[in-house]
């Protein structure tokens, strides 16, 4: 995900500062809260920053926003092959598809 949401910063004219980086989310929250820049968050994240009491303003976009693809790999010999079927089903059924 981070070097998808550099690159979205970058089109809107953004640049990363190179002394300050984090690889978790929680991390990235901390910094935006100190007043260490800003962020870009996946939408699932949201709730449980709420949660925090976080001092952030969360602003979604304007437009459909940044998308990724995301694919489910399992082995053909599982037992879990209907397991995995219907939480595929449900990854795209959230995905509005």
């Amino acid at each position: 995900m981070r070097d998808q949401a550099l690159a979205v910063c970058q089109v809107a004219g953004a640049d990363e500062v190179g002394d300050f980086r984090a690889s978790s989310l929680p991390t990235l929250v901390e910094m935006v809260s100190s007043g260490i820049g800003v962020t870009l968050l996946p939408s699932l994240a949201i709730a449980s920053i709420k949660r925090t009491g976080a001092a952030l303003s969360l602003i979604p976009f304007s437009s459909k926003g940044p998308a990724r693809t995301i694919g489910l790999a399992y082995r053909k010999s599982t037992a879990r092959a209907s397991e995995f079927a219907l939480l595929a089903s449900l990854f795209e059924f959230h995905a509005g598809r």
